[in-house]
């Protein structure tokens, strides 16, 4: 193919609202102009179905044209005829194809030929611009080779400020199915289910789209408006517990769709009872009955250790830094009517575990201090079934590579009694800011920790809050209530990366914007969390789930307040 085309650089054009009216043309031939015929033009390629973006050397492009580059065009560019007579032509095997361009203010009038055959007469003239527009389109065809071909005649209507063209792309269709994709399979993440499958044998394939049926019932079509552009797709909010089916078909580049592919069945696991529950403290071990005692006993731990609290006042709190093992974890276990309360929310903190792992505290109530229960370095501590309450900052607090941990069905109220904006329910990791000053310069990886099945009410910052560094964490069935929020307004902040957020219900949310997660202080981090089954209250014109890029919210979470929304950014069946 001789191509004479010179592309000139443009300025990007602005960007308008996608409307695409198709501009329906009769296939049968109109009579040839009377200044000059065009004459059939010689197949020098003939091509199959498919998109031919106007920088395809598939497409012959004669004369002078210009490159126009905008991220709405279909392959982020199109190309505008500079002189009469120039003309954009492509051979063809197929019964079908359609003309895709931009339509505007300062564009003019194109004719269409096909197989030789003046077939339509276009004006390109809109008020403002728009894109992927199909000027033209025949898709019935006879079997065999055509030729299309668009020429700028040089013309416009009147409220034109120009006469260029525009050609976006050329659609060669057709109207047979393609090969369905084979070798689909299934597999358990940790965020759900991942389906994968084999390329499909058809070459003019644009994407996929993926099935899902709950047991033996109906198939439903899970992965959106958009097609799936990859070989896989990650599939979140399932139940745990229930069997799913998963097929995936194949769509072309004229929108047929081939037959469903094998199915492939699968069974999401139900999340992992904790096993480290007060009820669960172990038998026998060392009960203490005031503070001396306790501080002995916890001084004198040992893997195995189990330190028993009665019920009755404790008028301070405790330090732990012994450490357990896996099969012998320390535990402090007492009911709620043993009460650690410091009566000053200016100092301390009711329990600190520094430098130590395996150790389950459980059971009792910790009041009346500046933290409730601070994690430093620590790992696989489980905190349990805690009343935290009347706290002058944090209630629990993870931080400085703490990993491997869980807050688990505490009763959490009225925290930020002193300093307001330190008043956060549960908050893993630590500022950014602050990790030269207290942390050595060092990230603060506090990683793999859960917060589950909580009841948080009375903070006056984020009920939760995760911090940037931080990463690979669940919060999931905690029951929040933000009406006491003044220092900030949203009711969780996952500023971590890769976290499960599910089955968390917020009421009382006061802000615009729910539960958030964002990139903002550390990049690649407020990016890759899930989001589903989450019910969130926000006020009327708030967004439950407020995500930036990188971020999947499931359409399970729900937004109850009437005129709220679910998500800024839309959601994934």
């Amino acid at each position: 193919m001789n191509r004479t085309t010179r592309l000139a650089s443009v300025a990007v054009l602005a960007a308008v609202a996608l409307v695409v009216p198709a501009q329906a043309a009769s296939a049968a031939p109109l009579p040839a102009p009377a200044a000059a015929a065009v004459a059939a033009p010689t197949a020098t390629k003939v091509v199959g179905a498919n998109r031919y973006e106007n920088t395809s050397s598939a497409i012959a492009l004669s004369g002078t044209w210009a490159a126009a580059k905008h991220t709405r065009d279909s392959g982020g560019s199109s190309a505008n005829a500079k002189v009469a007579g120039n003309s954009a032509k492509l051979t063809f095997s197929s019964t079908g194809v359609k003309w895709v361009a931009r339509t505007g203010p300062s564009l003019g009038i194109a004719e269409v030929y096909l197989d030789g055959a003046r077939v339509a007469t276009v004006n390109q003239y809109s008020a403002t611009q728009k894109f992927q527009q199909t000027l033209y389109s025949n898709e019935s065809l006879s079997k065999g080779t055509h030729t299309v071909k668009i020429v700028r005649t040089g013309t416009k209507s009147s409220a034109s400020r120009g006469n260029d063209i525009s050609v976006d792309a050329l659609v060669v269709t057709d109207s047979g199915a393609p090969a369905a994709p084979k070798s689909v399979k299934t597999a358990v993440e940790r965020e759900g289910i991942r389906i994968t499958w084999a390329k499909s044998a058809s070459g003019d394939v644009s994407g996929y789209r993926v099935y899902r049926a709950s047991g033996s019932g109906d198939f439903s079509k899970i992965s959106g408006t958009s097609l799936v552009k990859g070989l896989d797709y990650l599939d979140v909010g399932l139940k745990g517990g229930k069997k799913y089916r998963f097929a995936v078909a194949a769509v072309d580049n004229s929108g047929n769709v081939s037959a469903k592919s094998n199915l492939s069945t699968i069974t999401q696991p139900k999340p992992a009872t904790v096993k480290t529950r007060v009820f669960t403290c172990p038998k026998g071990g060392t009960t203490v009955k005031n503070l001396t005692e306790l501080r002995k006993a916890v001084a004198a731990a040992k893997p195995g250790s189990v330190i028993r609290l009665k019920a009755g006042v404790y008028k301070d709190g405790i330090t732990v830094t012994k450490s357990g093992t896996a099969e012998k974890p320390i535990w402090i276990c007492g009911s709620s009517k043993a009460v650690f309360d410091h009566g000053n929310i200016r100092d301390n903190a009711g329990v600190r575990v520094t430098n130590a792992s395996h150790v389950n505290i459980a059971g009792f109530t910790i009041q009346s201090f500046r933290k409730g229960v601070v994690l430093s370095g620590a790992s696989h501590v489980t905190v349990a079934d805690l009343v935290i309450r009347n706290i002058g900052e944090e209630a629990v607090k993870l931080r400085y590579g703490t990993t491997d941990s869980m807050v688990v069905k505490n009763t959490i109220q009225n925290t930020g009694r002193v300093v307001a904006q330190y008043g956060e329910g549960v908050y893993v990791g630590s500022s950014p800011k602050d990790w030269c000053a207290v942390y050595n310069c060092k990230t603060d990886k506090s990683d793999r920790n859960s917060i589950v099945a909580n009841t948080i009410s009375g903070t006056t910052a984020d009920p939760i809050e995760v911090k940037p560094g931080t990463s690979g964490g669940v919060i999931r069935n905690n029951r929040i209530d933000g009406k006491s929020l003044v220092a900030v307004d949203t009711l969780m902040a996952v500023k971590g990366k890769n976290y499960l957020v599910m089955d968390n219900v917020a009421t009382n949310g006061k802000s615009t914007r729910g539960f958030t997660s964002t990139m903002t202080e550390v990049e690649g981090f407020g990016t890759g969390n899930v989001f589903a089954r989450n019910r969130v209250s926000v006020p009327k014109g708030g967004t439950a789930l407020y995500v930036g890029a990188g971020n999947i919210v499931d359409c399970s979470n729900t937004a109850p307040v009437e005129g709220s929304l679910r998500t800024n950014r839309g959601c994934q069946d």
